[in-house]
């Protein structure tokens, strides 16, 4: 497509595992799906599904189904006759496999329409009809691209939490790509962000959303609370940090941390606005967290989310994004302009190389 490359691509998906690959508009993500499943021819690299090198196959013999964005049902087929599709392509089925397609019927609560046309179904539907004939022929891989992005809003919760419950039941070993990090979150095993072509970092959901490797994932998982640091000292499990901005020295907590940073190296730190927490009481002299005072400058309202922006009480100008359900606002008595203690605990801080 133009210049566009895709480069240092290594994604593993373990069976039965669901793999989000997640990243913004134009970072790649639908042009290596289509690589993936045969549409795109590739100049080097290969891909293999149980092992076999399906690189050089065609779409059809790669045992790939594939949901694209804009849900396409055949609309001169009933329901029924759309879910056994692939089934009627194959020489000959049997029984077994009708009783598997009865399955996706029941599961994905289609009995009532499997005689109705699509032009006679609703958004949610046509997805559930969609995921069904995908998931009819037993296939190695399953593929969806931005699966909610046609679907109404009020709906996709409930698409959402149906389709983890599919692919739970199922056991089908999946590849979702999205935009959209709720979904990444929500659904995904594991989780690759995209960037520009290149896969930026990839590994366990809990792992990605604590502990980004990088600023450019940081800043694309919408981390705000992004600081200037120097490291200090290095133990096997620990690493002391200065930091200019917070006018502190501390101690993080940091698993092979003589590998990854050396004395004297600039980084940066950051910790995720629901991990900053307000105090009711002053801390103990033994406490390790990093308190400091603050005040509110900034209150944003998402519904029952809050989002405060707070300034530290720091020599220079510095600010802290904190997230807050809306009973803790209450039970606070947090407002516009009031005076806090606020504390950053460094077992929530992660680590980032400064960037050449």
């Amino acid at each position: 497509m133009g210049s566009f490359r895709l480069a240092d691509i290594h994604v593993a998906i373990g069976p039965g595992d669901c793999h989000v690959i997640v990243g913004p508009t134009g970072s790649g993500k639908t042009f290596l799906l289509e690589t993936l499943i045969g549409l795109r021819p590739m100049e080097a690299g290969t891909i293999r599904i149980h092992g076999q090198d399906v690189t050089g196959l065609p779409p059809n013999q790669r045992q790939i189904s594939y949901v694209p964005q804009d849900i396409c049902l055949f609309p001169t087929l009933t329901v029924r006759q759309n879910i056994q599709f692939g089934l009627d392509l194959r020489p000959r089925f049997d029984s077994q496999d009708l009783a598997f397609v009865g399955r996706l019927v029941d599961f994905l609560r289609l009995s009532a329409i499997l005689d109705r046309y699509p032009r006679n179904l609703s958004g949610g539907e046509r997805q559930r009809v969609a995921l069904a004939r995908a998931l009819a022929t037993k296939p190695a891989l399953l593929v969806l691209d931005e699966p909610f992005s046609a679907i109404d809003h009020s709906l996709r919760e409930e698409i959402r939490r149906m389709i983890k419950d599919l692919l739970e039941e199922f056991k089908t070993t999946t590849l979702i790509v999205t935009h959209d990090l709720d979904e990444a979150f929500f659904l995904g095993d594991r989780i690759s962000i995209i960037l520009g072509g290149r896969i930026v970092q990839s590994g366990p959901r809990d792992e990605m959303y604590y502990h980004p490797k990088s600023l450019p994932a940081a800043e694309f998982l919408g981390i705000r609370n992004l600081f200037a640091g120097r490291v200090e000292q290095l133990a096997q499990h620990e690493i002391t940090i200065s930091s200019p901005d917070l006018e502190r020295t501390f101690t993080v907590p940091c698993r092979c941390a003589h590998k990854r940073f050396t004395a004297g190296q600039a980084i940066r730190f950051g910790i995720r606005s629901e991990a900053v927490h307000i105090l009711r009481h002053q801390p103990t002299p033994e406490d390790s967290r990093l308190v400091f005072g603050a005040r509110v400058r900034r209150v944003f309202v998402r519904g029952t989310m809050h989002t405060l922006i707070v300034e530290l009480g720091t020599p220079r100008p510095v600010t802290v994004e904190i997230d807050l359900h809306d009973a803790a606002m209450r039970k606070l008595g947090v407002t516009l302009g009031a005076a806090l203690q606020v504390s950053l605990n460094p077992r929530h801080i992660f680590l980032l190389p400064e960037p050449a």
